[in-house]
C-alpha cells in the first residue's frame, strides 16, 4: 500500500480536468457536513433528494 504522503503529490498534480482529487474530497466533505447538520436540525430528505445532491458533485 502506498503511504498517504506519497499519494498527496499525485493528487495535487492531477489537473487534467481543472480540479484535483482533493477538490472533489473537499466538496464531498462539505456536502456530508451539511447533511449531518441538517439531520441534527431535524430536516429530512428523501433518498432521491440525497442522490440528486451527490450527483451534482
Amino acid at each position: 500500500m502506498t503511504p498517504l504522503a506519497a499519494m498527496d503529490v499525485a493528487v495535487v498534480n492531477n489537473t487534467n480536468y481543472g480540479y484535483t482529487e482533493q477538490d472533489a474530497f473537499n466538496a464531498l466533505y462539505e456536502k456530508l457536513a451539511k447533511g449531518i447538520q441538517s439531520m441534527k436540525d431535524g430536516e429530512v430528505y428523501t433518498i432521491e433528494e440525497a442522490w440528486e445532491e451527490i450527483d451534482k458533485i
